[in-house]
């Protein structure tokens, strides 16, 4: 089995309110992503949140979720990770590193990443697609981490992010080509939320 960790400790500052409460088809983001979640047969399911918590969770009943707190969201994307780490499922094999910013992945994208790690349980899989501005293969999230590699996660420098332990020469990488775009969506500004309620894909 595996352990999602949606990330949703960040600050929004560039957004100006929680991205994780952003309204999308009736629904918050959040719950978008932990819904995809649920249809991809994650069963167990660790939301991380950092200074908003109080306003997500009067919005936002969680069905299933654990949830916990990064007390220093500030420390960046590694430091949430950890927090939720501590929450993860003892009988996890790995772990699937979610966004709560990208409420448009589909189902299917996180059972085929998840189909695909079964497969090679000894690597960090890491979903890529082909960005329409120049054509040319990006690589995006859900990410998905072994346990094998959970120690490196708590050993890196905090300001190098995930990007450290995708990148330490002791890890396998294996990249999974997918045809979902909204693995690199990015929703940082108020035009980019504006974009997605006028439907503009």
């Amino acid at each position: 089995m595996l352990t999602a960790i949606i990330l949703a400790a960040g600050d929004s500052s560039r957004m100006g309110r929680p991205k994780a409460l952003l309204q999308w088809r009736g629904k918050p983001f959040i719950e978008h992503v932990c819904a995809a979640l649920r249809s991809a047969g994650v069963e167990d399911r660790v939301v991380v949140l950092g200074n908003a918590s109080k306003e997500i969770l009067a919005a936002w009943t969680p069905a299933g979720e654990k949830v916990t707190v990064n007390l220093k969201p500030e420390n960046g994307q590694l430091s949430s990770l950890r927090a939720g780490l501590g929450f993860a499922s003892e009988y996890a094999e790995a772990f699937m590193v979610c966004l709560a910013d990208q409420p448009t992945v589909l189902p299917d994208t996180y059972k085929k990443i998840i189909e695909f790690w079964s497969y090679r349980k000894e690597y960090i899989v890491i979903p890529r697609t082909l960005r329409a501005s120049d054509s040319k293969l990006k690589r995006g999230h859900p990410i998905i981490i072994p346990s094998q590699y959970k120690s490196l996660c708590f050993e890196g420098p905090l300001e190098k992010g995930l990007h450290w332990v995708t990148h330490n020469p002791l890890v396998k990488i294996a990249d999974l080509e997918v045809s979902d775009p909204e693995i690199i969506r990015d929703f940082d500004t108020p035009g980019d939320y504006e974009k997605l309620r006028a439907g503009a894909l």
